[in-house]
C-alpha cells in the first residue's frame, strides 16, 4: 500500500488470526462471524493478520509524538459513558495494540496520565501542553488503545479518510449511547463475546425508539 511503509523481508501472511490476547477458540470466533448483518459480510469484528507496517500520530499541538507497529488488533466505536464524558463527544474512535507496539518518539516528558481516583482499570495518557488524548491502557485487557484521529499521514490517503487497517469493526456500548448511527457495522448492546461481553446486538434505530 501506498499509505504505509513496510519494512523490508516481510513474511507472507499466515492467514487471518484473532488477537491473540483474547484467546478466542474457534467457536466463538465462529458465533461472531454468525452475527454479521446479511446485508454487510464485511461488517464483524476484524479477524486481522498480523503486519509490520510503523503508523504514527501525534497530540493536537505536536509536543507529543508516537508511533504504531503494524495492525491493530481491534478497532471500535464506544459509546460509553467514559468516552463520552473523556472525549466530550458522542463517541471515540479507537484501536487496539500489545503495549509495546506502541512507543511515544517524541515529548514523552510532555505526558500525563490520568486514573479516576486511582481505582479505574484504565491508565488515561494526554498531552499537558494541549490537553489532547494520546492512548488509554487497558489493564483489564491488557491493552492500549490509541485514539484513531490522532493517527497522521502516511495513514490517511489523498481523501482525508484513514487507512482501511484502521477502520472500525463495530460498536460497543450502543445501549449507552445518545445518537442514531446508521452505518452496517454490527452494534453491541456492550461487548462482542470475543472482548468478553454477551455478543447482544442492537439495531440502528435503538435510539430512536426508546
Amino acid at each position: 500500500s501506498h499509505f504505509v511503509s513496510r519494512r523490508s523481508r516481510t513474511p507472507p501472511c499466515p492467514g487471518p488470526i484473532l488477537p491473540a490476547m483474547f484467546a478466542v477458540p474457534r467457536a466463538i470466533a465462529q458465533r461472531i462471524a454468525a452475527q454479521r448483518p446479511v446485508v454487510s459480510r464485511a461488517a464483524a469484528p476484524a479477524l486481522f493478520c498480523r503486519g509490520f507496517a510503523t503508523h504514527k500520530g501525534q497530540c493536537h499541538c505536536g509536543e507529543v509524538h508516537f508511533e504504531v507497529e503494524g495492525k491493530p488488533d481491534w478497532s471500535a466505536i464506544c459509546h460509553c459513558s467514559i468516552c463520552r464524558r473523556t472525549h466530550s463527544a458522542p463517541y471515540a474512535e479507537l484501536c487496539g495494540y500489545k503495549p509495546d507496539s506502541v512507543k511515544v518518539t517524541k515529548g514523552a516528558e510532555s505526558l500525563s496520565m490520568y486514573n479516576v481516583h486511582g481505582k479505574s482499570k484504565e491508565d488515561r495518557y494526554f498531552c499537558k501542553v494541549c490537553g489532547s488524548k494520546v492512548y488509554s491502557m487497558l489493564n483489564h485487557l491488557g491493552c492500549k488503545a490509541v485514539h484513531l484521529q490522532n493517527l497522521t499521514s502516511p495513514n490517511h490517503g489523498a481523501d482525508g479518510k484513514l487507512h482501511d487497517d484502521f477502520k472500525p469493526s463495530c460498536h460497543i456500548f450502543y445501549a449507552s449511547g445518545t445518537i442514531t448511527n446508521l452505518d452496517a457495522l454490527p452494534k453491541f448492546e456492550t461487548l462482542p463475546e470475543a472482548f468478553g461481553g454477551d455478543g447482544k446486538q442492537l439495531p440502528n434505530d435503538f435510539h430512536d425508539t426508546r
